[in-house]
């Protein structure tokens, strides 16, 4: 199992929750949402080391909950890291975290539906993108984990 998955579902487990919106309460992170341009859906901050989440205004609820959820992955599983200063002063593939994040929220929002999708005699990556509002592609990619 990897690591994304692995504290989704630990996270899910111990605050007995999987929506990204009441995680981020419990673990105190603010979470904001500003007027933002259209490329970009969200970005986490520290600042006095405290993370904050701000999100684009204009995404609708399943856009914003997913991507609170793969900014809650960054938090959850990048702590101490800036995408910004990796990308101009390291050769690190910042696209790794991107992946990580995604497949983060992917596992959280699967848990959120959990019931749902157990009750299914089979499931795709197309149920699982449908059934916890996931882009198809991060579905995808989360079953190859």
């Amino acid at each position: 199992m990897n690591q994304a998955k692995q504290k989704a579902q630990a996270l899910a487990e111990c605050y007995h929750t999987a929506e990204p919106s009441e995680l981020c309460e419990i673990l105190g992170i603010t979470v904001l949402r500003q007027e933002l341009p259209r490329c970009v859906n969200g970005f986490t901050v520290r600042m006095n080391d405290l993370p904050f989440i701000v999100l684009n205004r204009d995404l609708d609820f399943y856009e914003s909950r997913f991507t609170m959820a793969h900014e809650l992955g960054h938090v959850v599983l990048h702590k101490g890291t800036n995408s910004l200063n990796l990308s101009l002063n390291t050769d690190f593939c910042v696209n790794r975290y991107e992946r990580e994040a995604d497949s983060f929220a992917a596992w959280l929002l699967m848990q959120a539906e959990m019931a749902e999708l157990e009750a299914m005699e089979s499931v795709t990556a197309e149920d699982v993108s449908k059934i916890a509002h996931i882009p198809l592609s991060v579905a995808d990619s989360a079953f190859l984990c």
